[in-house]
């Protein structure tokens, strides 16, 4: 018996040893940098990127992060609760690269905006500070003293047909039963999904049954899983809109309603994923939910009216 334990427990040491020769830790030169950012719930933090946006990954839903309307390669960033613990944020640009950052709440940002260089996302830390740490050390933004070139977004159609299909997908009332949100007497849904090129368009309704003004924080787009495992941080990958309709008007009156198309580039999402919308009440408690499948996606329109220059002249004017 005994002589069979000895065997058993060389058995397991050499099969601990194999294992662990398979493991090896990551050289130096693979560690790219990490950011250090401070944001703040009251001021909103922009990054210039030298290429335009095409995703973004929030840690957590305590920082919140979009783009201009119409622009492309720069993120507003902004703390979505006080004191929130550390955190972190992903974005890759449209030319391949991929920047991350340790986000951190700061009451004061050091600087309000800041210009991200093409060389930032490839440097190398130095061995002693991965030893002394366990990781690579973060590294600190610096922020621009000079204007950064702002690049607008290249789509198909120009802002004046944006405008315009935008405002006849308004006119209409296509309501999606089974999509929204009904509380607190707010009424949040879609009114449609349409689709024009390489544009979707998605029309969104907020009616304000109460009597209390509801003051837009913002509205976001982003995927994620439909299942989340307990213990695990949510992964959210932020859909910016690339023109909104109208975008001026951020307060709901009492008893009426506010209608907004938000425009996006063409996309569907895997099934095990859906595509949530949320419209934050500044100032307020009254947080709107809805979701939608890649079913519910997959149904869009076409748009099939044709635009008039007369009409996309009256309206870009």
């Amino acid at each position: 018996m005994k002589k069979h334990l000895f065997s058993l427990g060389i058995f397991l040491l050499a099969g601990v040893s194999a294992l662990a020769q398979n493991r090896q830790p990551f050289k130096d030169t693979q560690l790219l940098k990490s950011f250090s950012l401070g944001v703040s719930y009251a001021k909103t933090v922009n990054l210039i990127f030298p290429s335009g946006v095409h995703s973004v990954d929030l840690g957590s839903g305590s920082v919140i992060a979009d783009k201009f309307s119409g622009v492309e390669n720069v993120l507003r960033v902004k703390a979505n609760a006080k004191g929130f613990p550390e955190t972190n944020l992903s974005v890759i640009t449209k030319d391949g690269r991929f920047y991350s950052f340790h986000v951190r709440y700061q009451e004061e940002p050091a600087s309000l905006t800041y210009q991200i260089e093409r060389g930032d996302n490839t440097g190398t830390s130095s061995p002693s500070s991965v030893q002394a740490l366990g990781k690579a050390a973060p590294v600190a933004l610096t922020a621009s003293l000079t204007t950064a070139p702002v690049t607008f977004e290249s789509a198909h159609m120009n802002e004046a047909e944006l405008a315009y299909y935008s405002h006849e997908i308004a006119q209409r009332s296509d309501y999606i039963s089974g999509i929204g949100m009904n509380k607190n007497k707010i009424n949040f849904g879609v009114d449609g999904i349409y689709i024009k090129d390489n544009v979707m368009f998605f029309p969104i309704s907020a009616k304000n049954k109460s009597n209390i003004n509801y003051d837009i924080d913002f509205i976001k787009f982003y995927v994620r899983d439909k299942k989340q495992r307990k213990r695990t941080a949510v992964q959210e990958t932020e859909v910016t809109p690339i023109f909104v309709y109208p975008e001026g008007q951020n307060t709901i009156l009492g008893r009426s309603e506010l209608k907004r198309v938000y425009c996006l580039e063409k996309f569907t999402i895997p099934d095990k994923k859906i595509l949530l919308v949320e419209m934050f009440e500044k100032n307020g408690g009254r947080v709107m939910t809805m979701e939608m499948n890649n079913r519910d996606i997959v149904k869009a329109s076409p748009v099939n009216f044709s635009k008039r220059q007369s009409a996309i002249n009256a309206i870009k004017h």
